[in-house]
């Protein structure tokens, strides 16, 4: 069973139910939903290492409750900060089932004071039962250490911790019907670029990260969470990008894998139309030929994309599996650069069932999902000739997309089942106004 996402009265959502696939599309105007759907997955999803880093805390801190409270409060307090305040939403219902019959709840208590959020009792008893691995270790290592000293006895106990974590690992991975990492990357990406190169102060409810400006800068959660990720990821480019990328391809010795970073590494060049460069705290593009600029000082489009194609290009080198939401991947991009952003995107697909979720206003997206949609089911009959035109690489399994049109609070599936392809009508909706309305005073001048 497909993992589903079902959404009630909340901000602009009157209704929607949707089962996950691998890629998922969500077209519509602004305040359609989008945000609202891909937020809801990603916190849902992410409640499995919000558990493991609970019951790591638990077990350092030598505090074990059987009850699930305290691990509920935290998740009420981490949906608000995704969120905001909301109370306004008085009848409001998220429901996500994982899979496996396992299934997590958030909605309004009855007199609307606050957000609940339930788990049902399956997660009840594997959290019990995983509170008490912990406690029945923790207890045995303690009498342990008192006992023994000596360093061998000593790396016996952490042997013993190391196997425990990755037991808890592995059992919340199945709890939650999922292994992949997760990773958000939000709107508004040009603005976290601009911030990097400055110090600064981030205000995030009850968190602070301190500067020495003045300056604040109020930042919503999934934001703060992609900050972390970038100055994660800002060491590993301390040498020219090429470089990197040409150190990575020879320590792989799968042909295959190689054959991926050389497109994706192409891919990556043409969009950022150079090369990304890190260097003594600071961030620039080599244009070629001794030419450079601070990323602050980059076009828009290239601050844009900048993270979004480097934590692409690691994941793809890594070959990790990922859950990647994007929100508006083709911000600030010139046509010809959104299909090559497609085409990035869908070499991450295609890589390690990986799993992917994008937010559009873009028919050229859904344009160049199409190319790759066909390429697929003509490459079943003529691969050669099909791979002249479109790297196999790139090729996507229908059955692995679905692509879903948001309006009037509720969601509308834009795929059509026979084809294998997004429905042409809706992607040309907008062009046929425009063209409509061409006609409209062409008609004027005629009359004249």
């Amino acid at each position: 069973m497909h993992q589903r996402l079902t959404i009630y009265k909340f901000g602009p959502v009157t209704e929607i139910q949707l089962d996950l696939k691998d890629l998922l599309i969500f077209i519509g105007s602004q305040a359609s939903g989008k945000s609202t759907v891909s937020k809801a997955i990603f916190f849902f999803k992410s409640l499995r290492d919000d558990l493991i880093s609970y019951l790591y805390q638990c077990y350092e801190q030598k505090k074990f409750e059987d009850s699930i409270s305290n691990f509920a409060k935290r998740s009420k307090q981490k949906f608000i900060k995704i969120y905001g305040s909301v109370l306004q939403f008085p009848e409001m219902e998220l429901r996500y089932q994982y899979g496996n019959n396992m299934e997590v709840v958030v909605y309004s208590s009855e007199d609307n004071r606050f957000t609940s959020i339930r788990f049902d009792d399956n997660f009840k008893q594997k959290f019990c039962q995983l509170t008490e691995q912990s406690r029945y270790l923790s207890d045995e290592l303690q009498q342990q250490i008192l006992k023994f000293s000596s360093s061998r006895e000593i790396s016996a106990i952490k042997a013993k911790e190391a196997t425990l974590f990755q037991n808890i690992e592995k059992e919340v991975n199945e709890l939650f019907n999922d292994d992949r990492d997760l990773l958000f990357l939000p709107a508004g990406r040009s603005l976290i670029t601009i911030l990097s190169q400055q110090r600064y102060n981030i205000d995030l409810g009850d968190e602070w990260i301190s500067s020495e400006t003045d300056v604040g800068v109020k930042l919503d959660y999934l934001m703060q969470s992609f900050i972390n990720r970038i100055d994660d990821a800002k060491p590993i480019f301390n040498q020219a990008f090429t470089d990197f990328i040409q150190e990575q391809i020879a320590t792989c010795s799968d042909s295959e894998v190689q054959q991926v970073v050389y497109l994706a590494q192409n891919l990556v060049n043409s969009i950022l139309k150079g090369s990304y460069r890190y260097q003594n705290g600071t961030e620039q593009i080599d244009f070629g030929n001794g030419q450079n600029t601070l990323i602050n000082f980059a076009s828009s489009g290239q601050q844009e994309v900048v993270w979004i194609l480097l934590l692409i290009l690691l994941l793809i080198i890594n070959q990790r599996k990922v859950f990647l939401v994007v929100e508006e991947p083709e911000a600030h991009l010139f046509p010809v650069a959104q299909k090559e952003m497609i085409d990035l995107i869908a070499l991450l697909a295609n890589q390690a069932e990986n799993q992917i979720i994008l937010t559009t206003h873009s028919p050229y997206i859904l344009s160049s999902f199409n190319n790759l949609l066909y390429a697929h089911q003509l490459g079943l009959a003529k691969a050669q000739a099909v791979e002249e035109v479109v790297n196999h690489h790139l090729w996507i399994n229908p059955e692995r997309l679905n692509t879903f049109i948001l309006e009037q609070g509720k969601a509308r599936s834009i795929m059509d089942s026979e084809m294998g392809l997004i429905e042409s009508a809706e992607i040309d909706r907008a062009s046929d106004i425009i063209v409509d309305t061409f006609n409209q005073l062409f008609e004027l001048e005629d009359e004249a």
